[in-house]
């Protein structure tokens, strides 16, 4: 197959912060704004917090305003190194902790109606699409690992719309499905954080997590060998942590024969699966992750901290 790379507060489920958390969000207040994919974003800042670029309050923001396009592999491996500038796989998971994604008890993405995560409801049985069910099966020797879904009915339907409702939402070509992950540890969220987390956290080493996602694109292009209907033009993107919608992993399979207008619309954080292996290959060859900046508790005044903050900001 021609196989394309590139593309043209507290409520239920929140945990208490941490000290690292709480260089992050000013909790004294109460003022945050729900966005799409239920991820809250302090909305004013108070003196003595974390301010990034643009007033990013959170990590996801400060990935996103300080790389605002992330669609190829240089992008990818600029994001996995401020990643763990700032702070790496454990101010993240505090973050998704404290938003309600991920349970600190079990290190798992929860499955639960507030945040609604899709794709873990999916991965976990909890939101099933009958209809998938012989797509399932294209997927071969790795059904039992992977899984395939499908976009709402009125997107699929509306993938060559030019009606600027549609094209922020619409599928972004006729022919398009997601793969996700039936694992729902925490470190498989999303291609920023994988092979980053520790190993006596539950982490896969770098060389483990390469396997797994060059299994991934195995499977991603098998289905779409045997789903039949598909051209050999097959694309496979993901979207990166900052830019994402969703948190848990999925990954877009397009037929490239019949693009919507979505895909241009969305080419900014599209990224080549086959970015993200080549920056891990280079990661498992030449040990380049970098360690993570600890981030801890001060121990100085008040005054003290909000000039540190500046300063680290």
């Amino acid at each position: 197959a021609q196989y394309f790379t590139e593309p043209g507060a507290l409520g239920p489920g929140r945990t208490q912060p941490t000290p690292m958390l709480s260089r992050l969000f000013d909790l004294s207040s109460n003022s945050c704004l729900q966005t799409s994919d239920g991820y809250q974003e302090i909305e004013e800042i108070k003196a003595g917090t974390f301010l990034g670029v643009e007033g990013a309050t959170s990590l996801k923001g400060e990935i996103c305003g300080r790389i605002p396009i992330i669609n190829d592999a240089s992008m990818f491996r600029e994001a996995r190194h401020l990643f763990q500038q700032l702070g790496g796989a454990q101010a993240l998971k505090e973050e998704l902790a404290f938003a309600g994604f991920v349970d600190p008890a079990t290190d798992e993405l929860r499955v639960q109606d507030k945040p609604f995560n899709v794709f873990a409801h999916m991965a976990a049985g909890k939101l099933k699409q009958p209809d998938l069910q012989s797509e399932q099966d294209a997927l071969g020797e790795f059904k039992s690992k992977f899984l395939i879904c499908a976009n709402r009915a009125d997107n699929d339907r509306h993938w060559d719309s030019n009606d600027p409702k549609w094209i922020p939402k619409a599928s972004m070509a006729r022919r398009h499905r997601f793969l996700t992950t039936k694992d729902l540890h925490w470190q498989w969220f999303n291609m920023l954080v994988v092979g980053l987390v520790p190993k006596e956290e539950g982490g896969m080493d770098i060389r483990s997590t390469l396997a797994e996602v060059e299994q991934m694109k195995a499977a991603a292009l098998l289905y779409a060998k045997n789903i039949g209907g598909w051209s050999d033009q097959v694309g496979l993107f993901v979207n990166i942590f900052g830019h994402n919608n969703v948190n848990s992993l999925f990954v877009h399979i397009l037929d490239m024969s019949e693009l919507g207008p979505g895909f241009s619309f969305q080419s900014f954080k599209n990224c080549p699966l086959d970015a993200v292996l080549k920056v891990l290959r280079e990661e498992a060859a030449s040990n380049l992750v970098a360690t993570p900046i600890k981030i801890t508790k001060p121990s100085i005044g008040k005054a003290a901290v909000r000039r540190q903050s500046v300063s680290q900001g």
